[in-house]
């Protein structure tokens, strides 16, 4: 079973692991589309690239799903990702933004993209949990786990936004 951690995925693009392509995804796609650049992985970034970083970062990671028992060899979980996420909103941002409001601000604007799920529908991938349901039962369970999720991620979003002071960051 093919594993985007490990080569050749990414020769053609920088040597970036952990993503079934040799070339752009969707992500990259839609950003140089809207004219900007790609998002470079979460994981390929040093902390001080990380803080630098103000037009987008891709969380993704190849063989995963929306389950977290979705997964080939070495990747990140959408739970993991939604935590690497936080740490961009709660460290990183702050570092590169300098205040609370600019902060929301560009999250305000920012444009949030999921694309996650096939795999689940694999069972060897998925240790064979489609098994336990019907083609819709096991769709629902999808989307209600992804909706978990994304209520997680905008109700912190959201937190973020509302409740923040405008105080200056250290």
């Amino acid at each position: 079973m093919a594993q985007g951690i490990r080569w050749p995925y990414g020769i053609d693009l920088n040597n970036v692991r952990g993503r079934h392509t040799n070339g752009k995804n969707v992500a990259d796609f839609f950003a140089t589309y809207l004219g900007l650049p790609m998002p470079p992985p979460f994981l390929n970034l040093s902390d001080s690239e990380r803080s630098q970083i103000k037009t987008g970062i891709n969380y993704g990671s190849g063989a995963c799903g929306i389950l977290n028992t979705t997964r080939v060899g070495e990747c990140l979980s959408l739970a993991q990702q939604v935590k690497y996420f936080t740490i961009t909103r709660m460290k990183d941002l702050p570092k590169a933004l300098k205040t609370q409001k600019k902060v929301r601000e560009h999250l305000a604007k920012s444009i949030y993209f999921f694309s996650i799920g096939i795999n689940d529908y694999h069972p060897e991938v998925n240790n064979n949990i489609t098994s336990n349901f019907s083609s819709t039962g096991f769709a629902d369970h999808l989307l209600d786990e992804i909706t978990k999720y994304i209520k997680e991620w905008e109700g912190k979003i959201t937190d973020y936004l509302f409740n923040s002071q405008d105080s200056k960051i250290a």
